[in-house]
């Protein structure tokens, strides 16, 4: 095969809103993270933490502007930036 002329199939990734806001976030110990919402989507968040960013695959809640809470995992960090997938099951 030659694989020049491979293209890939593009992954449409939704539209993400930037908010630089402050955000409501809890660990799993219900404990408040302050952070700064970079952008969000229905996926997740990628936020700037006012302190120490959560780990990697730490558990978190998010409460959002509706009054609704989203859970999610730490999918990645970086010195105080850090992103989390939410889970869209619920």
């Amino acid at each position: 095969m030659d694989k020049s002329k491979f293209k890939p199939t593009p992954i449409l990734r939704e539209r993400r809103r930037n908010k630089c806001a402050r955000f409501a976030l809890t660990d799993s110990r219900g404990e408040a993270i302050e952070v700064m919402v970079r952008d969000i989507s229905s996926k997740g968040l990628s936020a700037a933490a006012i302190g120490t960013a959560p780990a990697v695959n730490e558990v978190v809640r998010a409460h959002l502007e509706d009054g609704r809470e989203v859970w999610g995992l730490v999918r990645w960090a970086e010195g105080n930036l850090f992103g989390v997938e939410f889970d869209t099951r619920s």
